[in-house]
């Protein structure tokens, strides 16, 4: 009896192939939108967990001013008392100072203005403390005399000067030569990946700032101890430090948890608000869906008038034109999550050719299955009440329907 069913409703649609392909289309567009916006929302989501990954769960930053992230605008700075203070606090392992500026950078007459990051810490070497920002060494070492650099990816590859940047090779930073000892991973955008690391003393000194300007302080935190509570004991003495009352504070201190909470907060509103978006085409086509089936009932009236004089069953209209409906959901799903799966690939591509590698897709099984299982009930709701009228026709009256 279901054979007869799908077979009944397969004849519709060959029958009907322009008014079914206008009828799916509000399914597909809407299918291939949710599934491409979650597909890149979950592998961006994926990227920056990885970035995290790197950077451990025992590590706090502190920055001057309230807002979360690098702003080379900002005017208030750290000082190096501020970092001799949080060196001492119970609980910290480790605290590397930095400070960043916009610089010219000019290698083979080529010159062009990218950030210079200047880095310290006497407890640990250069290159640990590259990797404890979420980078590693990709090449050659890292960097110890005053007029050594270390590169990010886009110089080594050839994507910021038109000459590529090799490992011995010399570049001039403010007018001032500095030897290339080594390059780190990639991160993912353009800007951090063409980065300039330096010693802090090289930055202070060819970029004339003092060393109560630092930008950022990033904390390791010893082992066996809670970020958030070694983020409280820096809080307090900076107040102290600062003379300043707790809610008045002139700087930010955060963990990688606060930072991943931040990113999760963003990424879940923006995938909500964009699926929003996205559910109005889904709404649009179930009330495609519902005005065919309207249409095909009204068209169908005699036939269904034939089916019940020869004995069909209340039950078997309803079942034939919900099944109708639901293989039109079902259909405009399935070509919504292949068009969803090639427009996300597409935009990751796309954003990769420009530099941004860290936006990628992903598919997860739940995510194809969710949404097949929600375009057929899209469809099968949307036919419910067709599927109804045409059931509750008495036969005599459908036969005599022109």
């Amino acid at each position: 009896m279901w054979t007869d069913y799908f077979k009944l409703a397969f004849k519709t649609f060959t029958s009907q192939k322009k008014r079914t392909a206008l009828t799916l289309i509000g399914i597909f567009i809407g299918i291939a939108a949710v599934v491409s916006l979650i597909s890149l929302g979950q592998g961006l989501k994926a990227s920056i967990d990885r970035q995290f990954d790197l950077l451990g769960t025992d590590k706090i930053f502190i920055q001057p001013g309230t807002s979360v992230g690098l702003d080379p605008t900002m005017t208030i700075k750290l000082s190096n008392d501020d970092l001799l203070a949080v060196r001492g606090i119970s609980g910290v392992e480790s605290a590397s100072s930095m400070v960043f500026k916009l610089s010219r950078i000019t290698f083979k007459g080529e010159s062009k203005y990218t950030f210079v990051m200047g880095m310290d810490d006497p407890d640990i070497d250069f290159e640990t403390m590259i990797e404890s920002f979420g980078v590693e060494m990709a090449q050659g070492r890292g960097a110890e005399g005053d007029r050594e650099a270390v590169l990010g990816k886009n110089f080594i590859s050839g994507d910021f000067f038109d000459a590529q940047v090799e490992v011995g090779d010399k570049i001039e930073i403010e007018g001032k030569k500095f030897r290339v000892v080594g390059s780190v991973s990639e991160v993912g955008n353009p800007q951090d990946d063409a980065n300039v690391y330096l010693t802090i003393d090289a930055v202070l000194d060819i970029l004339d700032i003092s060393e109560d300007e630092l930008d950022f302080i990033y904390v390791t935190v010893r082992q066996g101890e809670e970020p958030a509570k070694v983020g409280d004991r820096i809080k307090k003495k900076l107040r102290k430090l600062h003379d300043v009352k707790e809610g008045d504070e002139d700087f930010t201190v955060s963990t990688t948890e606060d930072y991943m909470e931040t990113f999760g907060i963003v990424l879940t509103v923006v995938q909500i608000v964009l699926i929003g978006i996205a559910a109005i085409s889904l709404i649009v086509g179930g009330v495609n869906i519902a005005n065919t089936m309207y249409t095909s009932v009204l068209e169908r009236t005699n036939e269904i008038g034939i089916m019940k004089a020869i004995g069909a069953r209340n039950s078997d209209i309803f079942f034939l034109f919900l099944i109708e409906s639901g293989i039109l959901g079902v259909v405009g799903g399935i070509a919504g999550i292949a068009a969803g799966i090639g427009l996300s690939k597409l935009v990751a591509f796309g954003a990769a050719s420009a530099g941004w590698t860290f936006i990628q897709t992903l598919f997860p099984w739940y995510l194809t299955f969710g949404a097949l299982l929600f375009s057929f009930a899209v469809g099968a709701i949307a036919g419910t009440l067709p599927a109804r009228q045409a059931s509750k026709m008495k036969p005599v009256d459908a036969l005599r329907y022109e």
